[in-house]
């Protein structure tokens, strides 16, 4: 299989499991080899064929400087979790370096390197061919023509938004990755709004949102996780609760359920206070309709919002390209 190697990326962190690691940065540095069909590319030299080096580059970064690990094990996990986002790329060999490591004998450096594939990818080891060969073929009445279980499909609603950077493709670019989550098959995207960054400092940019609705066959964890993933991929980071960010992504439903988990409330706790969930969710499914004791028709629950007059529509078919930074 063909392959991309980017070497050498560098960037600063508080990662480590000594207290002064979670405060004093020190560099990280990340080598990471992708495999992937290049013919296409090589072929009709078309960059939509191959990955874009300088995101992916990004996305290493953008994870290094995110969330705080002990384990550089997990750190090198995420990246190659961000890179495997990327859909044309099939596996991926991460290594992180960490030379400043708090070790007390001389040495050079310490990594950890890592082998992960997309779904479907993965090829049995040698042990598990072993060991599959010397399992018992089970007798004949025991494999009758028993169909596989169909897995259940879900629909979720989810909130996107952000206001730092380039918001509108970062959006794109969640969208397609959230799309191309195995599993999850994109049923509908609204138009994108515009809203104030209210009761932040002033001068604090404009968020850009909106909400797209997609069938799934994830549950309601494993699609949390892979939105922050997707998140983390972007930049963002959750030890920010209330302010700036790059990336937003939110389960405002899923299955209409009414859930108190903190982990993962349903449905999102504020939606119905939020005229720039609500705005969008209506534009996309006018008779739409939220769950709990704070449920109803969103068009009507938007209406009660005391901002709905603050949001404002900018584009019907951002998703398709161009820029509504000016409108």
């Amino acid at each position: 299989m063909d392959s991309i190697r980017l070497t050498g990326i560098r960037a600063e962190a508080t990662h480590g499991v000594l207290d002064f690691e979670h405060v004093e940065p020190q560099p990280f540095i990340v080598d990471a080899t992708m495999f992937l069909d290049l013919s296409e590319a090589g072929r009709t030299d078309d960059l939509t064929a191959t990955v874009d080096y300088g995101q992916i580059a990004q996305r290493i970064v953008n994870v290094i400087e995110g969330e705080h690990v002990d384990l550089i094990e997990r750190l090198a996990a995420k990246i190659a979790d961000s890179i495997l986002l990327s859909h044309r790329i099939r596996r991926v060999i991460v290594t992180v370096h960490k030379p400043n490591a708090p070790i007390t004998v001389p040495f050079d450096d310490v990594s950890v390197t890592i082998e992960r594939a997309s779904d479907g990818e993965d090829e049995p080891s040698e042990a598990s061919l072993t060991a599959a060969s010397s399992t018992a073929v089970p007798h004949a009445s025991d494999t009758s023509d028993r169909e596989p279980a169909t897995p259940k499909v879900h629909s979720a609603v989810i909130a996107m938004g952000g206001n730092l950077g380039d918001v509108e493709q970062t959006l794109r670019a969640a969208v397609v990755a959230i799309d191309g989550i195995p599993g999850n098959q994109l049923t509908g995207i609204s138009p994108l709004y515009r809203t104030a960054a209210w009761g932040m400092e002033p001068g604090t940019p404009d968020f850009l949102n909106a909400v797209i609705q997609v069938s799934t066959t994830l549950d309601k964890e494993t699609l949390l996780s892979a939105l922050q993933t997707i998140e983390s991929a972007h930049g963002r980071s959750h030890e920010v609760h209330w302010g700036s960010r790059p990336l937003d992504l939110d389960i405002v439903d899923y299955d209409g359920e009414i859930s108190a988990d903190p982990h993962l409330t349903l449905p999102h706790p504020r939606a119905w206070q939020r005229a720039f969930v609500l705005a969008p969710w209506a534009d996309l499914d006018p008779e739409a309709r939220l769950a709990g004791a704070h449920g109803g028709r969103i068009a009507d629950l938007l209406e009660q919002t005391p901002d709905h007059d603050a949001v404002h529509k900018v584009s019907d078919g951002w998703i398709l390209g161009g820029s509504v930074a000016e409108a």
